[in-house]
């Protein structure tokens, strides 16, 4: 009998919420790999030694959104703006980031990774693509394009969700 996460084994009334259960059962096997590659950057992390998960996401959200201004920074990152400066200071004030005045605004602070925090994130990049590289050996040359082509798709889907709740 096949297995459910939620419930153990599927039982005889399991085939009449079908096609219910299909978009749960696909969201959390995408969260199950989802939650691999997490491992993966986590192990990349600790193998760094030198960043806390707080400062990666930031660096992070900053490379991959920047530059940005506080406010939006705190808000792509769910903390609050007095934090998200606390964070920006220290990292600033080891390299990673730099800071500077908008050219609209005097007040306004644009936030951007720098050539060493550029250097670190690609140490990090590096080391997770050596590891997903690993097991993308395992898969035929056509289950490689296919996966490659569902997750451009997934991340072009959450990115435009992200540019909406962002704007």
């Amino acid at each position: 009998m096949p297995f459910s996460r939620i419930g153990g084994e599927a039982g005889p009334d399991a085939a009449h919420d079908a096609g219910h259960d299909a978009e749960h059962d696909s969201a959390w096997m995408v969260e199950e790999a989802s939650l691999v590659l997490v491992e993966v950057t986590l192990d990349a992390v600790a193998h760094m030694g030198d960043l806390s998960l707080t400062a990666l996401r930031l660096l992070l959200a900053a490379d991959r959104h920047g530059p940005l201004n506080l406010s939006r920074l705190a808000a792509q990152l769910g903390m609050s703006p007095s934090a998200t400066g606390r964070m920006v200071d220290r990292l600033a004030g080891s390299g990673l980031l730099t800071r500077y005045p908008a050219t609209h605004s005097r007040r306004e602070i644009r936030i951007e990774v720098t050539a060493e925090g550029l250097r670190v994130l690609e140490r990090l990049r590096s080391a997770r693509r050596r590891r997903i590289g690993l097991a993308l050996r395992h898969l035929t040359p056509e289950g490689r394009r296919l996966l490659t082509h569902v997750l451009q798709e997934f991340t072009e889907i959450v990115s435009r969700q992200d540019d909406e709740r962002f704007a």
